[in-house]
């Protein structure tokens, strides 16, 4: 049969199969798991900076793994030396560290053979949160120098080859210093 041939009741008929259609479908949707049971968002883990002492040289709060949960801590990062306070250079040095780890971030560290220094700093490599190996980032735009204090030396090559490239190109401190 033809819908433009069916009759009133036909098509009364119709459309109550479809508005049971409907409301069953409305039905089974009250029934389904509420928002809640979705699964949550991973939280992200890491130490938290709380401030940037220097190029080379910033706070953080423990989550555990390397630093002690809850803890605060000062990290030295490792293979670099920053200029110091007062040195030229080190106000770059430490506003370029301040913009690849702002207070609050989480940082993604790893260790190498020492774990602390003289000064009870903890000796790492850093990752910020858009997994920029900080490190390196500081000696690749003369921010920082390459040094290296053994046996901490996992990656000795890569911040030696960023410092060449560093000063070939006289970025940051390698025009900024005449004394370079």
């Amino acid at each position: 049969m033809h819908p433009s041939s069916w009759t009133a009741p036909h098509r009364r008929a119709r459309t109550g199969a479809v508005v049971a259609s409907l409301a069953a479908t409305v039905g089974l949707v009250g029934l389904a798991p509420p928002a809640a049971a979705q699964p949550e968002p991973v939280r992200q883990r890491g130490p938290v900076v709380l401030r940037v002492i220097d190029g080379d040289t910033v706070e953080v709060r423990g989550d555990g793994r390397v630093v002690p949960a809850g803890a605060v801590a000062r990290v030295r990062l490792l293979e670099i030396d920053a200029p110091e306070r007062g040195d030229c250079f080190s106000r770059e040095a430490t506003a370029r560290t301040a913009e690849l780890l702002p207070v609050g971030s989480r940082l993604r560290t790893e260790r190498d053979v020492e774990l602390k220094d003289r000064y009870d700093r903890y000796l790492l490599y850093v990752w910020n949160e858009q997994n920029v190996f900080v490190n390196e980032s500081l000696v690749r735009g003369g921010h920082a120098t390459s040094v290296l204090f053994e046996p901490n030396d996992k990656y000795a090559k890569t911040m030696a080859a960023a410092q060449a490239a560093a000063r070939q190109a006289g970025a940051g401190l390698w025009s900024a210093c005449p004394a370079r």
